[in-house]
């Protein structure tokens, strides 16, 4: 491992005490998905630190979606500059076109379910319980944008929390799963922008890989990341800070309403996970939302129900005599059974 010299700079001293924060075991080992990129080759080299300073084990996972003919060099270019900061990556490759995996999705989200999918399972052979993401200040302003710009609610704006679940397509209950059954995601980079990484590999005399799918704006990400931010930030200087703090904020608004939603979502479940729908309908509109999301969810395994479906499920189940059914992703139903609500199929 490269002898970097001289005292922590303030990126890695800022890591490591949110790793002290969040409870993280130093004596089991990390997990850290890495593409190679800025990002995750700033947290990779930050957490070096953390090692040198708690023990910490450590291990990058890299996946390789196999979407271009270049992507297996890729992948062997990850595994070197693993190496150069002294950390061994592990190349996990999507057995098949994504969106073959999951018909009712887009590429980019197909993708996204898939790496996650292998990071959980590297994570359960590696006996990692937490895996550790590089998403940072900027991506938590691209995500409230896409939220919000998909009509999501608060849940939506509350961007992406620091500790979460590993959000695995097709697992039932995975917001009940306990610690020790389920990986957790860390996103300790939050409250960093994209700046101060490229500032902190620049100092750490690090180059990063380029993905060039990362320029496609006809990716929606890229399209914020590229043209719509830059311009918010030109009209609004600090638009993306100001994105963040709003989210943290929606976040703590959303954990409240969300433990409201669970404790009265358990009184009106009956056996094999139906729904009474008069039970549903006692509750105020806000709730009912949260309260039919989290039921959906919980049943089907399905995370990317968005609110344009769940208000049309509220709309169709309260209709006199509704009949048919509502669609959700991954090939499952909403249908209505006399009194109650009930879920069915999927893929």
């Amino acid at each position: 491992m490269k002898n970097w010299g001289g005292s922590a700079v303030g990126l890695e001293q800022r890591l490591l005490r949110r790793f002290r924060a969040a409870g993280i075991a130093s004596d089991r080992t990390l997990l850290v998905a890495f593409s190679g990129g800025p990002d995750s080759l700033a947290l990779a080299a930050a957490l070096t630190h953390v090692r040198a300073v708690t023990g910490l084990p450590l291990l990058l996972v890299h996946v390789d979606h196999a979407l271009r003919d270049e992507s297996g060099e890729e992948a062997k270019a990850a595994v070197s500059l693993g190496q150069q900061i002294g950390l061994t990556v592990v190349v996990r490759r999507v057995p098949e076109e994504p969106r073959q995996a999951h018909p009712h999705t887009g590429v980019e989200e197909a993708a996204r379910r898939e790496r996650y999918r292998l990071l959980s399972d590297e994570a359960d052979q590696a006996g990692a319980r937490v895996i550790a993401t590089a998403h940072h200040r900027d991506d938590q302003a691209e995500t409230v944008l896409l939220h919000l710009l998909r009509g999501s609610g608060l849940r939506g704006a509350a961007g992406m929390a620091e500790i979460a679940p590993v959000p695995v397509a097709g697992v039932r209950d995975i917001s009940h799963q306990g610690e020790d059954q389920r990986p957790r995601l860390w996103r300790p980079l939050l409250s960093e922008s994209r700046q101060e990484m490229l500032a902190y590999l620049e100092k750490r005399g690090l180059t990063s890989l380029h993905d060039p799918s990362n320029d496609d704006v006809t990716l929606r990400r890229n399209a914020l990341r590229h043209r719509a931010i830059p311009e918010l930030e030109a009209t609004f200087p600090g638009a993306a800070a100001a994105l963040a703090r709003f989210a943290a904020i929606a976040a703590e608004e959303d954990r409240l309403l969300e433990a409201m939603a669970e404790r009265a979502l358990t009184r009106m479940v009956g056996p094999g996970h139906i729904m009474r729908l008069d039970a549903l309908g006692e509750q105020p509109r806000a709730l009912q939302r949260r309260i039919l999301r989290r039921w959906l969810v919980e049943t089907s395994g399905e995370t990317d129900i968005g609110a344009e479906r769940v208000e049309a499920v509220l709309h169709w189940a309260a209709a006199p005599g509704a009949m048919g059914a509502v669609e959700l992703p991954g090939g499952w139903c909403v249908r209505r059974r006399g009194a109650w609500l009930i879920v069915e199929g999927g893929d």
